[in-house]
């Protein structure tokens, strides 16, 4: 059987029958009262009731209740609690919510574990170390999830894994952040509830760990041309012919598809020319980091193609690519590259364009004439779909960037951007040219703050991002170091910021 965890609102609830600081004592792993008679029991960082209820947790002389406040402290056999001014109510009755088999502990343990194994498989097998790291499960009311041990010794171990608190001044997202002493992995709560897909979530950010230390260092890249019409139709037919490259088991066949899409990825990088080192990069970036984590999360090619159908048809019905089409691109590319034979891995930088690295892969040589070559072939790649998709989404986002550059040039709000820490969707970015991106989904902290968005609100980062706008500044609320609006709020640190 399992072991079952509680999980309780109140700490020490052994410990009410005191009703003072009076002295306390521990020995061979029970809680003793005054008296001598047994209030719990304490093992491996749990503190008990005689039901084996976790009431609380101890390390380093601490005493923590469930939100691992400090409690009271323990040193040479005695327990000092310092409740007699602490506004819990100790005797209070408590209904413990089980949780056991599939929640909390067991799930997360379980995951890393999981994830821990698949690292050893591969064990430098793709990227030449093993890509195990540190991570933190991180829910929406910040409790953390470790696989590891802190270097402040600020988590507690629960026989599973370690658990905490993630500090209020750091955005949980999908991520790598420094905090707690170090450099984590961030997982953002609730993780997919498919093994493969959660699994290559955490590969995908475990890559990220080791991506600087590999060489794969890139710039900071905007893509927001790909918002227009024309670069997102050229997108979508080089998926659409290099995804039929993919599943294709004849080589003449799978090369004259990874030509057509060069032909359509090299039409859009030459009329987007400006964009190209932000288009390789985001691949580069994000790209690899999604095939590592799918290549890492699946056993077989099948496997990873079934998945990758998936893919395609989630990505041709996406309104907004800007900030996430290099996830496909990567998945698509790295499979192509890996099918080649070609030892391509060792040769990534931080300026590699996969695509360049595919056309020497598999020896081909584009067309003089890329233009017809573009007209001959379109057809065979769901072109007349792509423009109709595109041409009903081309109507509806010019109505919608219109009230957008209304909202954010009229009654806003601007903050400067000096230390900025953000987290957003990354699938509904919208660009507004000349102006910047809009965000929905969005926590930014600053030297001034925090700014938080709320339900379908959106904020604007200007192209040089150096400052945040606004909007509906006219509808503020202040309430003392808060200002507020029902879409927006911001938590000031001071009330002295210049904008």
């Amino acid at each position: 059987m399992k072991t079952m965890y509680y999980i309780i609102p109140i700490v020490f609830v052994i410990l009410c029958s005191c009703g003072t600081t009076s002295r306390m004592t521990y020995n061979n792993g029970y809680i003793l009262d005054s008296e001598g008679k047994v209030l719990g029991n304490y093992a491996n960082g749990h503190i008990f009731d005689t039901q084996r209820n976790i009431k609380g947790y101890y390390a380093n002389g601490y005493i923590y209740d469930k939100s691992y406040k400090i409690k009271g402290k323990y040193n040479n056999g005695f327990v000092k609690m310092n409740y007699a001014t602490d506004s819990i109510k100790w005797n209070e009755s408590y209904s413990n919510t089980k949780y056991s088999d599939c929640l909390e502990y067991d799930l997360y343990s379980n995951s890393f574990r999981n994830v821990q194994s698949l690292c050893n498989i591969d064990n430098g097998k793709l990227w030449g170390i093993n890509l195990y790291a540190p991570i933190l499960c991180i829910d929406t009311n910040r409790t953390v999830w470790s696989n590891m041990e802190d270097q402040n010794g600020e988590l507690l171990f629960n026989g599973n894994c370690y658990v905490g608190k993630y500090p209020n001044d750091k955005n949980i997202a999908n991520s790598i952040i420094d905090v707690f002493g170090q450099k984590w992995v961030t997982i953002a709560l609730p993780f997919p509830s498919d093994s493969i897909e959660r699994n290559t979530l955490f590969c995908h950010e475990m890559f990220h760990y080791w991506q600087d230390s590999l060489g794969h260092t890139t710039r900071i890249y905007n893509n927001v041309h790909i918002d227009n019409k024309d670069a997102r139709v050229l997108l979508k037919l080089e998926w659409q012919a290099f995804y039929a490259a993919c599943v294709a088991t004849d080589y003449l066949i799978r090369k004259n598809a990874i030509l057509d899409g060069l032909v359509f990825r090299k039409i859009r990088q030459g009329k987007y020319v400006k964009y190209y080192p932000d288009e390789t990069a985001f691949e580069i970036h994000e790209g690899l980091a999604q095939y590592t984590g799918r290549k890492m999360a699946v056993s077989t090619d099948s496997i990873y193609l079934h998945f990758l159908e998936q893919d395609m048809d989630a990505y041709m019905g996406k309104e907004d690519l800007v900030r996430n089409y290099a996830y496909l691109s990567g998945v698509i590319l790295g499979y192509l590259l890996d099918k080649s034979g070609n030892d391509w891995r060792r040769q990534i930088n931080g300026n590699s364009d996969l695509g360049l690295m595919l056309q020497g892969a598999y020896n081909i040589n584009l067309p003089s004439n890329m233009d017809m070559h573009f007209q001959e072939s379109k057809g065979n790649y769901a072109y007349d779909e792509i423009i109709s998709f595109e041409d009903r989404r081309d109507s509806i986002k010019t109505i919608e960037r219109r009230r957008l550059v209304e909202l954010f040039t009229h009654n806003i709000k601007k903050l400067p951007l000096k230390n900025m820490q953000i987290s957003f969707d990354p699938n509904s970015v919208v660009p507004l040219e000349g102006i910047g991106n809009i965000y929905g989904k969005a926590r930014i902290i600053d030297n001034w703050g925090i700014l938080e968005t709320i339900d379908d609100g959106v904020v604007l980062i200007s192209n040089d991002w150096k400052t945040v706008i606004i909007p509906y500044a006219d509808c503020v609320v202040a309430k003392g170091n808060v200002e507020e609006t029902d879409k927006w709020k911001l938590t000031k640190k001071n009330n002295n910021i210049s904008e």
